[in-house]
């Protein structure tokens, strides 16, 4: 049913994967190289240096509203998969699609666009939803 997002959903998780491994080595590269350079300096205590601009502290709210994110992204996606089977029971519920089989590969075709279509839409719509309610509690916190 949702073959179409197989490929770019499995490319998407590869390319991220191999972007955070590259970072990763860069990133201690980079603090290796600035080690030997401190290191090589005579006379400069690093007790004094302020190393929070080099390597800035992550936000410690990074997860903070992690599940609010993924239950509207969940709630989007249920609600788009309801919403394309209401569209394709009411599109194609007076075809008989048993005598032909092209009708029943464009008949397939469609409910599979329909599906992705709709799940996509609402999903996106979730994951705005959900950024509009966290931009709120966090307007409302400050």
């Amino acid at each position: 049913m949702m073959e179409f997002i197989s490929i770019p959903l499995t490319f998407g998780i590869g390319a991220y994967a191999f972007y955070k491994i590259v970072e990763l080595f860069v990133r201690k590269k980079e603090r290796l190289l600035i080690v030997d350079k401190l290191s090589s300096l005579e006379g400069i205590s690093s007790e004094k240096l302020d190393f929070s601009k080099l390597f800035p502290q992550e936000k410690s709210d990074k997860g903070q509203y992690l599940a609010l994110r993924f239950g509207s992204l969940i709630v989007g996606l249920g609600l788009g998969l309801l919403v394309g089977y209401f569209l394709g029971l009411a599109s194609y519920s007076g075809y008989s699609v048993t005598s032909n089989n092209e009708m029943y590969y464009r008949v397939r075709d469609n409910l599979e666009l329909i599906y992705g279509a709709s799940t996509l839409l609402f999903g996106g719509l979730g994951l705005i939803a959900g950024f509009l309610m966290e931009y709120k509690i966090r307007k409302n916190n400050k």
